[in-house]
C-alpha cells in the first residue's frame, strides 16, 4: 500500500518519561477486542491490577478508567507499566498507534502526527521550509474496506494540492494566503456539488496565476471592511465537549474581544505549518461527505483560535505556541463530538465563511 506521509515523519520519536505531558491522561481509551481479551487473561497479580483498572460504559466500550485525570497504570515516572511489564506489542491499537492517524482511500494511506502531541508539534514547528509529503510503500496489503468516487477523489487531491500551495506562497502575509484559501474553497464547493469536474484545470489555473490571485485578494478586501467579532468563535468553543481542565479555565481567563492583531508576524512559519497540518488531516474527508467548504473553514477555525487564543497570553514565545497549540488539539481534535459540532456549525451557516474571512482582515 501506498503510505503518504509528512518528510519529517520518519523522526518522531516519543519522548517517553521525559515528555512535558503525557498521553495517558485526560483521554477514555476504548480497548480493541483482541487486546481486551488478552488483559482479561492475563495471570498473576499484575494481571489482577490490570482487569481491576477496567470498565465499561453504556455502550458496552471497555476501557480504562481514570484516575485523577490519570490511567491508573501510568507509573511516578510518566512510563506505561503495561509496556514496562509486557512490552510495546501489548499494547491497545489507540496506545500504540498514537500519536499517529491514518486515513486509507483505496490503495493510499496517509499518515498525519497529531500536535496534540508535544514531540509532534515541535517537529512540525522545527520545519524551517515549506512543509512537503512524501510516498512510500509500507508493505500492507489494500483493505479495499472504502468505496470511493474516484472523480471526486482525484480532483479533491488536486485540489488539495493547491491549497497547501496557496498556503505556503511566502510572497503574501499569513492573513492573505488564509483568505485566498477561503475564496478558493467557495468556488470548490459549487463544483463539488454540480460534479462539475471539467472545470477544475480552470480553478487551479485561477488560484496559481498571480494576476488572478490579486483580484482574488482585492474582492477579500472589500469584504473585510467590515470586521466581525470574534465573540462566536470564543462561544463556539466554551460549548464544546472539555476533556481536560486546563483550557476551559483558560477560556474563562481570556477576553471575549478580537484581538487587534490575530497573527503575529514573528510565527508565520508556524501558523503556515498549522494550516498545512488540518488541511493534510481532514481535507480529503469531503471525499465521503462532498463538504470540503465546511472542512476547510474548521481548518481555518483551528487556526484562527490558536492565534486569538495565543495574543492572549502574557509570554509570547515558541514554546508558548507548541503548548497552546498542543492542548487546542487534545481539547478539540480527539473529540469527535466537537469536530462533528464544527462542521454542523458550518453548515448550517451559523458561523459562516463571510465571517471568518471578515476575521483574518
Amino acid at each position: 500500500m501506498k503510505l503518504y506521509e509528512p518528510c519529517f515523519a520518519a523522526q518522531f520519536h516519543c519522548l517517553a518519561g521525559a515528555c512535558p505531558d503525557t498521553c495517558c491522561k485526560d483521554w477514555e481509551i476504548i480497548l480493541d477486542e483482541k487486546t481486551l481479551a488478552r488483559y482479561r487473561a492475563l495471570p498473576g497479580v499484575f494481571g489482577d491490577e490490570v482487569r481491576n483498572a477496567l470498565t465499561t460504559d453504556a455502550e458496552g466500550d471497555t476501557m480504562f478508567r481514570l484516575t485523577d485525570g490519570h490511567c491508573p497504570l501510568l507509573s511516578s515516572d510518566g512510563l506505561c507499566r503495561v509496556q514496562l511489564s509486557l512490552g510495546e506489542e501489548a499494547l491497545c491499537d489507540t496506545c500504540r498507534a498514537h500519536p499517529r492517524f491514518y486515513e486509507e482511500y483505496g490503495a493510499a494511506k496517509e499518515l498525519t502526527l497529531s500536535i496534540s502531541c508535544p514531540a509532534a508539534i515541535d517537529l512540525l514547528f522545527a520545519q524551517e521550509t515549506p512543509i512537503k509529503f512524501v510516498c512510500r510503500e509500507d508493505g500492507a496489503p489494500v483493505s479495499g474496506c472504502n468505496d470511493l468516487d474516484p472523480d471526486r477523489y482525484f480532483a479533491l487531491r488536486r485540489a488539495r494540492d493547491t491549497a497547501i500551495s496557496i498556503t505556503q506562497n511566502r510572497a503574501l502575509p499569513i492573513s492573505d494566503r488564509l483568505s485566498l484559501l477561503l475564496l478558493f474553497s467557495v468556488r470548490l464547493q459549487k463544483l463539488i456539488d454540480t460534479e462539475a469536474y471539467g472545470r477544475l484545470d480552470g480553478l487551479l489555473a485561477r488560484f496559481s496565476d498571480k494576476q488572478a490571485l490579486q483580484r482574488a485578494l482585492a474582492r477579500a478586501k472589500r469584504m473585510q471592511s467590515k470586521p466581525s467579532a470574534f465573540f462566536p468563535c470564543w462561544m463556539l468553543l466554551n460549548n464544546m465537549e472539555h476533556l481536560t481542565q486546563e483550557f476551559p479555565r483558560m477560556l474563562d481567563s481570556q477576553s471575549m474581544q478580537r484581538p487587534q492583531h490575530v497573527f503575529d508576524p514573528a510565527f508565520d512559519a508556524q501558523w503556515e505549518h498549522l494550516t498545512v497540518y488540518f488541511l493534510w488531516r481532514y481535507f480529503l474527508k469531503a471525499n465521503v461527505d462532498r463538504r470540503v467548504l465546511s472542512q476547510t473553514e474548521s481548518c481555518l477555525f483551528h487556526v484562527l483560535c490558536i492565534a486569538a487564543l495565543f495574543s492572549c497570553q502574557d509570554v509570547r514565545d515558541l514554546q508558548t505556541l507548541s503548548t497552546l497549540a498542543s492542548l487546542y488539539s487534545k481539547e478539540v481534535e480527539h473529540s469527535d463530538e466537537n469536530l462533528r459540532l464544527l462542521l454542523r456549525v458550518f453548515d448550517r451557516k451559523t458561523l459562516s465563511w463571510k465571517t471568518l474571512l471578515s476575521l483574518l482582515g
